[in-house]
C-alpha cells in the first residue's frame, strides 16, 4: 500500500507574483517548469509520491511567465504525471512555437513514439542515476542512438554533486548535449573552494557536451529570500567558467520544496547582482536556451 503521508498535496506556487525590477531582453526563456491539470483532464499518476497543488496549471503559469516579462519557457514533464506527457505536449500546442518540453520517458517506449515527441516540440529527456522518476543512466544509453538526429539533450537530476562528477563520463559517452540541473547540486558560497565544486567548474570548461542550469538557486540558498546572496558568487563561479553554456529558470510550481515558495520575480531579479552585464544576461535567458532548445532565431 501506498504511503499516504507522501501522496498529500505540496504547497500551492505563490500567488502574488511582482513585476520584477529586471526588463527581460526579447527571447528570454525560463528554461524549467512543470505544469499539472486540470486533473479531470490530465489525471496524475497513481505511481507518484507526491500530489501537485491545484493552481499548478497553463493557466496560472502563463500569469507568471507574462508578469516576468518572458517570451519562451521549456517545460519538464513532472513526475507527477508519470511518463504521460501528453499535459507538456498540448500546452507547447497551445503556445506555437514559444514553449519547449523535456520528457518523461518509459524505457520501451517505441521508435514512432519517440518521433510523435521531437515532432510535438519536445527537445529532450531527463534522466536520474537511480532511475527513479526519470530513465536511469542504462536506459538513456539505449534510448541515446534512437534520437540520434533529433537534436536532443538529456538533462540530468543528480542527488549530489558528487554523483554529477561520478556519471559526467558516462554522461559524455552518450554522445548529445547535457544538462546538470539544480546547479549539480552546489553551494552556497562558502563552499565553492571546496575540491568537488572546482572539479565541476574544470569539467565545465573542458567537456564539449555539457550545459548547467541555475535554477533552483533558491532550494540551495542558506541566507534565503529576496536575496539569496550566497548563492550570487556560485552563479558567477559557472559563468565565468564557461557563460555560454549557462541557463536560467524558476522550477516553478517549486511543489516539495523544503524551503520558502519564492516570489519568482525574485528569482529573475537575482541576475541583476549576479550577472550585472547586461550582454551576459542576454546569453544566459536568452542566446543560451535558443541554441540547447532549438529556437532558430
Amino acid at each position: 500500500m501506498k504511503d499516504q503521508d507522501a501522496m498529500k498535496p505540496v504547497r500551492p506556487p505563490n500567488p502574488n507574483t511582482r513585476p520584477p525590477k529586471l526588463k527581460a531582453l526579447p527571447g528570454a526563456c525560463d528554461t524549467h517548469l512543470h505544469i499539472y491539470g486540470p486533473f479531470d483532464r490530465y489525471p496524475l499518476s497513481p505511481a507518484r509520491h507526491y500530489t501537485p497543488a491545484e493552481h499548478s496549471t497553463l493557466e496560472d503559469y502563463l500569469r507568471v511567465h507574462r508578469t516576468l516579462g518572458l517570451e519562451r519557457a521549456v517545460i519538464v514533464t513532472g513526475s507527477g504525471n508519470g511518463t504521460n506527457n501528453r499535459v507538456t505536449a498540448d500546452a507547447i500546442a497551445h503556445m506555437k512555437g514559444l514553449f519547449k518540453g523535456l520528457a518523461l520517458l518509459d524505457p520501451a517506449i517505441t521508435d514512432v513514439e519517440l518521433a510523435q515527441l521531437k515532432e510535438s516540440g519536445f527537445t529532450g529527456f531527463r534522466m536520474k542515476a537511480n532511475g527513479k522518476d526519470a530513465l536511469s543512466i542504462e536506459a538513456a544509453q539505449k534510448i541515446a542512438p534512437r534520437v540520434a538526429g533529433f537534436g536532443w539533450h538529456v538533462e540530468f537530476q543528480a542527488e549530489s554533486l558528487a554523483e554529477a562528477l561520478g556519471v559526467a563520463p558516462a554522461l559524455n559517452k552518450l554522445g548529445m548535449p547535457y544538462l546538470f540541473d539544480h546547479l549539480a547540486r552546489s553551494g552556497p558560497d562558502k563552499r565553492i573552494n571546496d575540491p568537488g565544486f572546482q572539479e565541476l567548474l574544470r569539467v565545465l570548461r573542458s567537456e564539449e557536451n555539457i550545459w548547467i542550469n541555475l535554477y533552483s538557486f533558491y532550494q540551495r540558498s542558506e541566507e534565503g529570500p529576496p536575496h539569496y546572496s550566497d548563492m550570487v558568487s556560485v552563479a558567477q563561479a559557472f559563468i565565468d567558467a564557461r557563460r555560454e553554456r549557462v541557463l536560467w529558470g524558476t522550477n516553478w510550481p517549486h511543489g516539495g520544496v523544503r524551503v520558502p515558495i519564492p516570489n519568482d520575480a525574485d528569482l529573475l531579479d537575482f541576475l541583476l547582482v549576479a550577472v550585472p552585464d547586461e550582454s551576459i544576461r542576454k546569453l544566459i535567458l536568452s542566446d543560451n536556451p535558443a541554441i540547447l532548445y532549438g529556437w532558430s532565431d
